[in-house]
């Protein structure tokens, strides 16, 4: 063998111990994410399990301090929420509320739709904009006007 065949045989070596290290390294990767997802759904079912146990458990928790009550002649005791399911608190709208009726009095004479006024104000999306602004409608700020139709409500300030 010539120094420059022998040099090619040995990069061809090189690169199949190079491409069967990679493979390698390929087949370890992929089990070890069959084995993470694998896991992540028995932790995910164990979750809803013990969540479902927890439901179960408050139930009876309620049944026994509504026999208890009644035993002493109480009015049974609500049971307090289990972690993660207390409600939110209550948002406070009034400072939306008065940028709306700035936003509004600076366009008298204009109407709105309730997708414009969650358009310019994104704190809106998702609400019911007839609810929100019923305190200023109550105050005569702001005004309707339904002359197209209850579904096609515009608001405005006179």
């Amino acid at each position: 063998m010539t120094a420059r065949s022998h040099a090619q045989a040995g990069s061809f070596a090189d690169n199949a111990i190079a491409r069967d290290a990679l493979e390698a390294i390929q087949r370890i990767e992929a089990e070890a994410k069959q084995k993470k997802l694998a896991q992540r759904e028995s932790l995910e079912q164990t979750r809803t399990t013990i969540l479902d146990r927890i439901k179960e458990l408050n139930h009876q928790l309620a049944q026994v301090d509504g026999a208890l009550a009644m035993i002493d002649g109480k009015k049974p005791a609500q049971p307090k929420p289990v972690s993660g399911t207390e409600k939110k608190p209550r948002r406070n709208w009034d400072e939306v509320r008065e940028r709306v009726l700035r936003w509004m009095e600076e366009r008298k004479g204009e109407k709105f739709h309730a997708r414009d006024l969650a358009r310019e104000f994104p704190e809106l999306e998702g609400q019911q904009v007839s609810l929100f602004l019923k305190p200023l409608r109550d105050v005569l700020a702001i005004r309707t006007d339904k002359t197209e139709g209850v579904q096609n409500v515009k608001y405005y300030v006179v």
